[in-house]
């Protein structure tokens, strides 16, 4: 037993290399993904698609380094379908809302853009993965608002 406790340091440390290694290769798997216009699925790790619909834009009712508890609920119950980003009000946030389809289990899911409209730019507060379920009804109120739907979406 103490020899065990005298390679104790190397142990951790080598412990805690591994980790810091596996975490490296799933950041950039997800980086490449991303950049790809696809995603790590959330469900089952493979691949997600984006769909070829169109780019759902909402209004949020806060300003900028406005925090908020449980973003999921908290976007589901806030979030108002604008169409265009003139539609923002300057230093109101919005966001966007991409869907993608998993390319081995099928299952969809959302990825949320949390962002400020700076000059021109988009400065990103944060963004969110959750289940497609979750944000239907939202999507298909943006729909009927535009009316746009995910077949005639750019």
């Amino acid at each position: 037993m103490g020899e065990l406790t005298y390679y104790l340091p190397e142990i951790l440390f080598g412990f805690f290399a591994l980790v810091a290694v596996v975490w490296g290769i799933l950041f950039i798997r997800d980086l490449i993904r991303h950049s790809g216009g696809k995603t790590t699925c959330t469900h089952c790790k493979g691949k997600a698609s984006k769909l070829a619909a169109p780019q759902y834009l909402f209004l949020l009712p806060v300003s900028f380094g406005t925090k908020y508890d449980n973003p999921e609920s908290y976007l589901r119950s806030h979030m108002a379908p604008i169409l265009t980003k003139d539609q923002i009000p300057t230093g109101r946030r919005a966001c966007h809302v991409d869907v993608y389809q998993c390319e081995q289990c099928g299952k969809k899911q959302v990825m949320i853009t949390d962002f400020l409209q700076v000059r021109g730019e988009e400065s990103l507060e944060a963004t969110y993965v959750f289940a497609y379920e979750n944000f239907e009804s939202l999507l298909k109120r943006w729909e009927a608002v535009s009316g746009q739907t995910p077949a005639q979406g750019t």
